[in-house]
């Protein structure tokens, strides 16, 4: 039993090498191994998110603080 892969490569097998124009093959090429680049280029380190909880955390805080000075001012 064949798998798709093969039968595909044998499918491209049966194509003239002269369907498709050389400079059209090259730019297609040229797409294939940027797009092979992509795949296989390490990802990026992931941020750690303990700053953005800080700071989340810090202005949570920082505006309980603000709206109990302003209730105390006004008597609340």
């Amino acid at each position: 039993m064949m798998n798709d892969d093969d039968i595909a490569c044998a499918g491209l097998r049966l194509l003239a090498p002269d369907d498709v124009s050389v400079s059209r093959a090259r730019r297609l090429r040229g797409r294939c191994h940027d797009e092979l680049r992509q795949r296989t280029a390490a990802e990026p380190a992931r941020r750690p998110l303990v700053v953005p909880v800080l700071l989340g955390a810090w202005s949570v805080i920082y505006l309980i603080g603000m709206l109990r000075a302003a209730a105390a001012a006004y008597g609340f």
